[in-house]
């Protein structure tokens, strides 16, 4: 997930950010966050990047907030867009551009997470559950990351076991596996262990060390992160039916 942030004034801008690594953090989520400080250079970064949210101060000189926001628009993308700002007076342009939050400055992280909230459910919606695998000799395979039962580290390449036991090669690192993964959904994938990465809609059960899959895998994980790995799959189990 890629998120900009564009506000005028330096101490704004790094308040949001802030907010932005504390709500993350809290979620377990990973996004790329790029700060600036002027509409027009965000617009050039967005015409190359394509941001799954922005989050938009404004009053700012050169170009209003909701104008950047309209030029979005314009371009026919579908990132999301939160307005920052100090006065309510934009409230119906923020809704002509499809803003899913409006919120007031000075912000509590009680209200900004309520945003990003509301920001996450809409992205979560429209994220695609394709994921490209790069395989030996050049080879590229789509393979629907709820396919994906764990993946295993092997040598200088790693192994991608679907749920139906076939293995599939790529020459991706696990970090850049488990980049792309976190960035297709919200916390569906951990690493419980070195060199491994697991689906937690594939779990079975989780022991005090190691994890069993409905395959009947098991892997094995630390018995000082039994706890943190239960409550990770708890916490995300429990957040997906609700």
């Amino acid at each position: 997930m890629k998120i900009a942030i564009c506000d005028d004034v330096s101490k704004q801008l790094e308040t949001i950010k802030n907010a932005t690594i504390e709500y993350l953090t809290s979620q377990h989520l990973f996004a790329e966050i790029d700060t600036f400080h002027q509409g027009f250079d965000l617009l050039d970064a967005h015409d190359k990047v394509k941001y799954d949210l922005v989050l938009l101060d404004i009053c700012m000189p050169g170009i209003l907030g909701t104008e950047v926001a309209k030029e979005i628009r314009l371009r026919k993308d579908k990132t999301e867009i939160i307005f920052l700002t100090t006065s309510n007076e934009f409230a119906i342009d923020a809704f002509e551009v499809n803003a899913i939050h409006y919120l007031l400055k000075p912000f509590t992280q009680v209200t900004f997470h309520n945003a990003m909230d509301r920001a996450m459910l809409h992205i979560g919606h429209k994220q695609i559950s394709i994921i490209y695998l790069k395989c030996p000799k050049g080879v590229v395979q789509a393979v629907d990351k709820n396919s994906i039962s764990y993946i295993e580290a092997a040598a200088h390449r790693q192994k991608v076991i679907l749920h139906d036991h076939t293995s599939i090669e790529t020459v991706q690192t696990l970090s850049e596996l488990l980049q792309t993964l976190q960035t297709l959904t919200l916390g569906q994938f951990i690493t419980p262990y070195k060199g491994f990465i697991v689906n937690q809609h594939a779990i079975s059960r989780i022991e005090s060390t190691k994890i069993v899959l409905k395959s009947g895998k098991s892997i094995p994980i630390p018995r000082r992160t039994f706890h943190l790995v239960k409550q990770t799959y708890f916490d995300y189990m429990f957040g997906v039916m609700k």
